[in-house]
């Protein structure tokens, strides 16, 4: 497959055929970086996190700074956020381009989102339950681990900044800035595509990272024929990233109600 028939929804300014035309100017070390991007934040503001804690005099520090990644998660998500952006400014993009909106979409986008949706329901939902019970013998015990009280005032927080910025950042970061920069790199379709949602699912290990094998099982293989899915879909559509980064931040509400339930609890 050439570079030029990669991104069959036009010519819109981060498709791959136009990167292509400007790879001189790319750095192949920041792409690789992007990458690996969100799993080091996470490592690192969870170990900051725990420092904190500790310095604190607090009893189990790596298990309260783990109560609090959807917080620190979205600090991250800010430095995200920014990184993104400078590598965008070097190649003479603005940040919204990398979200790949593009006018001449129209119905087909729509088409697009709706088969990406219908699909990704269920396998987003359906291997979370069947792995909680495969590996704890109950559904709910990831989700238990995952969620848990923090003070009142920052879950409400956490609830209106987590959703926005967790939108902003995730998919484009991987399928809108790394996936088609590395393929126009390598000149390469599958493999990129495979390897961004590889790493999508195993940065879930890191949020948070608690050691124990079941969990961290849990969270890496729930999430990766999400990933391969949503990685298929925006190799085949990529314009169709702005209205899957809406949707992924309205899924994702979900998590810090969860948080919010139980500090109300």
């Amino acid at each position: 497959m050439t570079i030029g028939v990669m991104a069959a929804s036009g010519k819109h300014p981060n498709a791959v055929e136009q990167i292509a035309d400007r790879i001189e100017g790319i750095r192949p070390a920041t792409v690789w970086g992007m990458l690996l991007l969100r799993p080091a934040l996470a490592l690192a503001l969870q170990c900051l996190f725990a420092a904190g804690f500790a310095l604190g005099g607090q009893a189990d520090p790596w298990r309260l700074a783990a109560d609090w990644w959807l917080g620190w998660l979205a600090l991250g998500e800010f430095v995200n956020l920014w990184l993104l952006a400078l590598p965008a400014k070097r190649e003479g993009l603005r940040l919204r381009d990398l979200y790949n909106r593009h006018a001449g979409g129209g119905r087909r986008d729509i088409r697009w989102l709706v088969l990406a949706l219908v699909v990704a329901g269920p396998v987003g939902y359906l291997p979370n339950i069947l792995l909680g019970g495969l590996l704890w013998g109950e559904a709910q015990v990831g989700a238990e681990l995952s969620f848990r009280a923090l003070p009142l005032a920052a879950a409400w927080a956490i609830l209106f900044v987590f959703p926005i910025v967790h939108a902003l950042t995730e998919l484009p970061t991987y399928f809108g800035y790394v996936m088609p920069r590395l393929q126009a790199l390598t000149g390469r379709r599958a493999l990129p595509m495979v390897l961004c949602a590889f790493v999508l699912s195993t940065q879930h290990v890191f949020l948070p990272l608690l050691f124990d094998w079941r969990f961290l099982a849990w969270r890496f293989l729930m999430f990766l024929p999400f990933a391969l899915w949503l990685g298929w879909v925006m190799d085949r559509r990529p314009t169709v990233l702005p209205y899957l980064a809406i949707a992924h931040g309205l899924i994702d509400l979900s998590l810090p109600i969860l948080v919010l339930a139980a500090s109300v609890s």
